[in-house]
This record gives structure tokens, sequence and C-alpha cells, in this order.
């Protein structure tokens, strides 16, 4: 694994459907595994808190995931301590989180306890006005991305109409087969996103790759059906064989369609590159031992494709300007947003954080020795 980079997800996206949260991951399904909660409202700390901690843990942690803010990426809203078990999330709207198994699995931090209320009264006006514009845009936002589905979803079964799939299927039986040796038993699977719609736009968090993957195989997909498909296929055949995956979704279609696929014990990584993936930080990278390029044409008539080609430009434009007016939207509610947390930020009492990070710390070593049964050096 490189070190060129933290490595970085996202476990949430703004899509057509609204936020969709992949919070579900911060445990990856293990019953020994403690989650804290942070509650709060906006500008109590969270994020940076958790940026404390992840610093403290930095060199004892080389597996360590930070989870950006899909809506700030400058932000975080989790981060994850494989080795020692161990996740913090901001457990607020719009992934608001409760315990299932309280203080045996998780535990609660309340930063609303630092919060003078009486300080933000005279902001109650601006506070609620704040909330009713960025709920209106947010749905206007969302009305955006649907419309810009429907157009991605047009060109994706025009794509589809001139697939051939026994050749799709049959190269990435074989490409399998060549690259991924066999292990007893079933791979594991954890579900994220390498990229985001925003305020900032479509955001890829690609240099994630760089510290997980030496060798990087670029599928050049107009239409992401192949690509789709293809990914889909790979990601079976390396489960068969026992390889864990990272499967990252598209933020468009958060639940079906695959945009990239990661290999971490190969060192292997999959990732589509069109006019809504920006890869260019990532192609010929003197870091990366190899890269491949496929292309999605060699598995799709062409000459179907020309005769739709008027209608798959327009799509691909109209999508675009659709994506475009809902990160106008998403950055209207940026802004507001940083208003807000001024108004809070100004209320709060941060004098207890440092007890706090030293309590969590603490409870952190003291869960890993009563796992593992020996004091830590």
């Amino acid at each position: 694994m490189s070190e060129t980079a933290p490595i970085r997800f996202f476990l949430g996206s703004n899509s057509p459907q609204g936020f969709v949260s992949r919070f579900d991951q911060l445990d990856y399904g293990d019953p020994q595994w403690h989650t804290f909660y942070i509650k709060g409202g906006p500008g109590c700390g969270k994020s940076s808190f958790m940026k404390r901690l992840a610093a403290v843990f930095e060199n004892r942690c080389p597996l360590m995931e930070q989870i950006p803010c899909s809506s700030d990426p400058d932000s975080l809203d989790a981060v994850i301590f494989p080795e020692w078990k161990v996740s913090i999330a901001d457990a607020t709207a719009p992934h608001a989180l409760e315990p299932k198994y309280p203080g045996l699995s998780e535990s609660i931090l309340s930063f609303g306890d630092f919060l003078d209320p009486l300080k933000i009264k005279p902001y109650g006006e601006t506070i609620r006005l704040i909330s009713q514009t960025t709920s209106k845009n947010y749905s206007q936002a969302i009305d955006c991305l649907a419309a810009a589905k429907s157009f991605l979803t047009d060109s994706h079964r025009i794509a589809l109409s001139s697939l051939n799939p026994q050749k799709l299927n049959a190269y990435a039986k074989h490409f399998s087969y060549k690259n991924f040796p066999k292990k007893p038993g079933r791979g594991k699977e954890k579900v994220r996103f390498l990229s985001a719609i925003n305020a900032e736009g479509i955001v890829s968090l690609a240099s994630t790759v760089r510290s997980l993957c030496q060798d990087i195989c670029f599928i050049s997909d107009d239409w992401g059906a192949a690509s789709s498909l293809f990914l889909s296929a790979l990601r079976s055949h390396a489960l068969e064989n026992g390889q864990d995956v990272i499967t990252c979704y598209c933020p468009l279609s958060p639940h079906t369609k695959i945009d990239h696929l990661i290999l971490p014990e190969l060192g292997l990584a999959f990732l589509t590159e069109n006019r809504f993936h920006d890869l260019s930080g990532l192609i010929d990278q003197p870091t990366l031992i190899s890269q491949r390029h496929i292309h999605a044409k060699r598995f799709l008539d062409l000459d179907s494709l020309r005769r739709h080609k008027k209608r798959l430009s327009f799509n691909q434009k109209a999508a675009a300007q659709m994506i475009a007016q809902a990160v106008y939207l998403l950055s209207e509610n940026k802004e507001l947003h940083d208003q807000l947390e001024q108004i809070y930020l100004s209320a709060m009492d941060f004098s207890m954080m440092d007890d706090v990070l030293e309590s969590v710390v603490a409870q952190m070593i003291d869960f890993k020795i009563a796992r593992e049964g020996s004091s830590l050096l």
C-alpha cells in the first residue's frame, strides 16, 4: 500500500432519491466493533474533534479510513479505525444514527451539552429562515439530479441495446482467471462512494486509489453501460475467488450502478473514466507499477450507436446542465450552512473538548486491551 495520500471514501451521497447513506458500513459487520456517535448541531465541533482523534492515531492505524462529508469534503463525517475495531461518526441528519446496543456496541458523545441555548435565541428568525431556504433548495437540487439521471438512463439503454453481452462476459471471465488468484472461502465486500455531487461539482476522491493500488485499469465508457456490467462481472468473480473488494457505486444510481471496483489485497483497481469522472490526475502517475486501458467500444456495435448520435449528444449535454443547476443550488446551501455554523459556533464552550478527546482515546485503548487480553506498548 502506498503512503501518498490518506484513505478517504464517502459513505453517503446526494442522489436522485435524496441523500443516500451507507453508514451501515461503519462497523464492517463485526460484533466486536465499537462506534462513537456524535450528536450536536452545526458548528458544534464534530468534524474538528474527529480530525483531532484521527491525528492521535495517525501513526498507529495505517488502514484508517477518513470519511469526508459528501456535501463539504473539507469536513469529516466519520473516521474508521480498523486495527482498533472502532469508528466515530457524526450521527445527525441526513445520516442520523441511533445505538442498537447502547454501551455494548455504541456510545453517544453529546456535543450539544457544550452549547449555550440562550446565546442562539436572538438568531431564532435567521435560523428558521435558513432552514426553510436550504430545505427548498435541496428539494430542487434533487429534482435536477433526477432529471439528469433520466437523460443518462436513456443513453444507458441505447448503449445496452448495442452491447454484445457474450463478448463482455467472456472477457471478464478471462480477465478474472488471469488476475484474481483463487483463495479459500468467499471474499468480503465493502460498499463505498468514490465521488459525490456537492457545492463544488462532481468531487472525486481518486487519490485514495493511489494509496491502495499500484495497478490501475481505466475503463473508458462514455455511456456507463458496458463498464457497469463489466465491473459487476469482475466483482462476482473476485468474491467467488475469495478476494476482498471495495465496490464504489454511482451517486446517480447509488444502489445498482458500479462506477469503480478496488481489490486492495491485489493492489488492483478498475476505474470508469468519462466526462463525469475526471481521472486525469491518476493517469501516467510515476507511482503506478502498471496501468491498463479498456475501451468500452470493443463490446459495442458502433454502427448502432452512430444511428443515435444526436440523441446521445443531447442527453449528455442536458444531463450536464441539470447537474450544474443542482451544484448551483447546493452551493447556495453551503453558504447558508456556513452562516448557521457561525451562529452556533459563537454559542459553544469548547473548553471540555480536550477531556472528551482523552476519554475517547482511553476507551479505545481499553477496548483493545479487553479484546486482546494484553496491554498495549
